[in-house]
């Protein structure tokens, strides 16, 4: 018999094996659903640590602002008729981030940024919403006459 499509004789009974061979068989399908997944997995994992990445690094922006704040709070604190002793009985009397935090106040920091590590912070933390979801805090560290404050992570 003659096959008028592919132009070559065939057998007859074996255009219908070659019909249904036609599709993919239920392993080789398996096979490609198992490697879409590994890569579908691959790229969330990458996704999600880019975002907790961003946070760290939000954070540690903040950490910065906050220490440029404290610096620039000391430095007026200590100049013209004050001295550095009053700045430091000053900072020595706030105990609580809270307190620390209205040291500083819109005047060192933006009145958004101010208000953001207010709404987060408790005791002695002082947080943003980055900082909780990183599950990081900051601290104002102890001024005595060898030390000079700093913002650390708690």
């Amino acid at each position: 018999m003659f096959d008028c499509i592919h132009g070559r004789r065939s057998i007859p009974g074996t255009a219908d094996l070659r019909l249904a061979r036609a599709g993919f068989t239920l392993i080789e399908l398996l096979l490609v659903i198992a490697i879409i997944g590994i890569m579908s997995t691959l790229i969330i994992t990458t996704v999600t640590n880019a975002a907790a990445d961003a946070r760290l690094t939000l954070c540690f922006q903040q950490q910065v602002t906050l220490q440029d704040a404290l610096n620039a709070w000391i430095a007026e604190q200590s100049s013209g008729t004050n001295s550095l002793a009053s700045a430091r009985s000053n900072y020595t009397a706030a105990n609580s981030a809270t307190a620390w935090l209205g040291l500083l106040g819109s005047n060192y920091l933006h009145g958004s940024t101010y208000q953001h590590f207010l709404s987060n912070s408790t005791g002695a933390q002082i947080r943003s919403e980055a900082m909780v979801k990183s599950g990081k805090s900051l601290k104002f560290t102890t001024w005595n006459a060898t030390n000079y404050p700093t913002v650390e992570w708690n």
